[in-house]
Parts: structure tokens; sequence; C-alpha cells
């Protein structure tokens, strides 16, 4: 299923409860009281100056998470910047109310909660890539995309596309672009997907060049090649799809 884009966000107000990366099954929450935020130095010494305003307030967060899954109890430690900014909330009569409110960067998730679970017949060189992505999506959007950029030149080896070609004597390495061009011979539509990943990976090779939204894209272009090479939803359907239309009706269970 796509990126839960909210869970992804540069700033929270509240934090989400992101899905477990242990179990699959729980969800990550802060801890009660397991939340302290300090405001830097800087920040503190900033309120003796006439102009001083709450949105001049900045700081460190630290937290730990658990997983509400009794079987799991995952716990996860959480850290990152925080900033004060004015949060409008709508009355019932349509109005805004303003207030100060602090507000959260994440840096770090440790275990990460994962953009994109792969099926389990992904390959697992695959799905640790993304899930290093994972992780690098709160410190650099470039660095997350050459990390999803990764998993696809380890998909490529697991669905046995070459690298090496030999030109004049010499073993050349092929370079992804071409490798996704040899998929294309047999797969055309997942290698139209997979280039889609590579030009943004590409991109990623420039600080500054990807937004947030762009990463989140290609984690769910990889996850719909992996549905359509590893998935089996789609074929089971497909077979009780014939088999109503030769019956002209419902089949046996």
């Amino acid at each position: 299923m796509p990126v839960e884009r909210s869970h992804w966000k540069t700033w929270f107000r509240d934090f989400p409860a992101w899905e477990c990366p242990t179990c699959g099954k729980g969800h990550l929450k802060v801890i009660k009281d397991f939340r302290h935020e300090k405001e830097t130095g800087l920040s503190a010494r900033s309120r003796k100056h006439y102009e001083w305003e709450p949105d001049w307030i900045n700081g460190r967060f630290v937290a730990l998470l658990e997983c509400d899954f009794a079987a799991c109890g995952e716990v996860a430690s959480m850290s990152g910047n925080y900033s004060v900014d004015v949060e409008v909330i709508w009355d019932y009569n349509g109005e805004p109310d303003q207030s100060w409110a602090d507000f959260f960067q994440v840096q770090a998730i440790s275990p990460t909660p994962l953009a994109v679970r792969p099926i389990k017949a992904a390959p697992e060189n695959v799905k640790i890539a993304l899930s290093k992505a994972s992780a690098l999506v709160w410190q650099s959007e470039e660095a997350a995309a050459n990390s999803i950029r990764q998993a696809v030149e380890h998909l490529m080896d697991a669905r046995k596309v070459k690298k090496l070609v030999v030109k004049n004597g010499k073993k050349t390495r092929l370079s992804l672009h071409a490798r996704i061009e040899e998929l294309r011979k047999k797969d055309p539509e997942n290698a139209d997907i997979l280039f889609a990943v590579k030009w943004l990976g590409n991109v990623g090779s420039h600080a500054g060049g990807l937004t947030r939204d762009h990463v989140l894209d290609a984690f769910d272009f990889v996850e719909l090649a992996l549905d359509n090479l590893y998935g089996t939803t789609k074929a089971i359907i497909l077979k009780k799809v014939k088999s109503v239309n030769k019956k002209k009706g419902p089949t046996k269970p």
C-alpha cells in the first residue's frame, strides 16, 4: 500500500502512531513522561533581547516509544529538534484561534519505522536497502534516494539482469540505466516503474534536488514493482475471476 505521507512529515505538532518495524502488527507510541525537550543555549540567551518573541525558541528533544502490541513490546528511541510557532485551531463558528505551540522535527528513530514493508518473498538485500532508506529519510532526502537506488540494483541482480559486458576484450560494468533497458526487453511494465526510481535517484546525487515527497514517491514505485514481481494477490484473484466467468456464477469455496 502507498506510503502513509502523514507519518513522514518534516515537522509534527503531535507524533503519529508509526507501524512497528519489528512486528508489523502494533504501533509505536510515545511513552508518557518519556519525552524531554531542552532549549539551546543560544535560544535561551535570546530571551534577553527586547524584540524577543516565543517563535525564537528552539532546542532538542528525545523520547522513547513503545509498540502497543502486547506480544511485541518493542521499544524505540527518537531524537530531533523542536521550535515554537503559531498553531491555528478553528472553533465551532469557523473562527481561527491562535496560540503558541511546540513543533518537532524528527532526526532519528531506532529501530526506524518502515516507509514500505515489502512482501516476504522480496529479495532480502532489497528489503535491507529499503529499511536503510527509511532511516535516512529523517536526515537526508538525497541519501535516502541513493539507498532506494541501491535497492533497484539489488533487484536487478535478483532478476538476473546482466551487469557486465565484454568490450574490446575487457569486462565493463553496465550502468543501472542500461540494466533497466535490459529488463525492458522482457518486462516493460516494471522497467518503466524502475526507470522512474532511477531518475529520482539521479537527482538525489545533487544536494537540494529532491523533496521528501519525491523520496516517498520512489518508495511507492519500488513497492509497486515488488508487488508485481513477487506478490501473489493479483494471481489469486484473477484465478477466481476466471473460475466465476467460466461457471457464470459462484464457485465452491
